[in-house]
């Protein structure tokens, strides 16, 4: 999937894609595209935190569907997320998808 897309925004064959990879893992598309858009982040930076707006931009999920989002994944250990004191954060995977 391209940066800055979101499920909504996909060509549909990409869109069928992530659809059925995340039914497959049994996971939301939302979870699937926030890992993977870490995960293909993370390669280009080589494990480097993405800003949680860079996230939400790059996903165009609100910020407030990101967070709840990122912290079931920060809960089952898939992601760090580091808050600072002006509400600005980052995320970044700790386990590669598979």
């Amino acid at each position: 999937m391209e940066a800055g897309m979101s499920v909504a925004d996909m060509p549909a064959q990409e869109d069928t894609d992530l659809q059925a990879r995340a039914q497959q893992m049994g996971v939301p598309p939302e979870v699937l595209l926030i890992v993977e858009t870490l995960q293909a982040d993370a390669e280009e930076k080589e494990g480097g935190a993405l800003s949680l707006a860079r996230l939400s931009k790059r996903t165009q999920l609100r910020m407030s569907t990101l967070r709840r989002f990122l912290s079931a994944l920060e809960e089952a250990g898939v992601v760090k997320v580091e808050m600072n004191e002006d509400g600005t954060g980052s995320a970044r995977l700790l386990v590669s998808p598979q």
